[in-house]
């Protein structure tokens, strides 16, 4: 899977990049955890229907065979609807602002080499 770049246009709300960063420190967490029930509460609709019809399994099955490299955060970008969160020296996880909250749209991006998109294990 590739997720190209993604265009964040505006500025972040207050509060919004401790609550971007919660969530996906919680995916992590859940992931590894194998709480996969509250894992794919965490993923966007889109991304939860994109994993289930690519694994041919439950998302709660599914979620807990990705390959994810966390550590601590690097960065944290919020932009208006979208945001990013940066692991240093590991993955990549976009974000969008849904009626229910933040909900990770792609996860386990890595960036490749000569400015390709990059490579995500999970990616609505």
């Amino acid at each position: 899977m590739a997720v190209g770049i993604v265009a964040l246009a505006g500025c972040g709300r207050s509060g919004d990049q401790q609550t971007v960063r919660g969530v996906v420190q919680d995916f992590y967490a859940a992931v590894q955890d194998h709480h996969g029930d509250r894992a794919c509460a965490l993923l966007s609709p889109d991304a939860r229907k994109t994993l289930e019809d690519q694994e041919s399994k439950p998302c709660a099955e599914a979620v807990e065979e990705l390959s994810l490299s966390d550590g601590p955060v690097g960065a944290v970008r919020v932009f208006s609807m979208q945001a990013a969160v940066e692991f240093q020296g590991g993955d990549t996880v976009f974000l969008g602002d849904t009626a229910a909250g933040w909900r990770i749209s792609a996860a386990g991006c890595r960036p490749q080499a000569h400015g390709e998109p990059a490579d995500c294990e999970l990616e609505a």
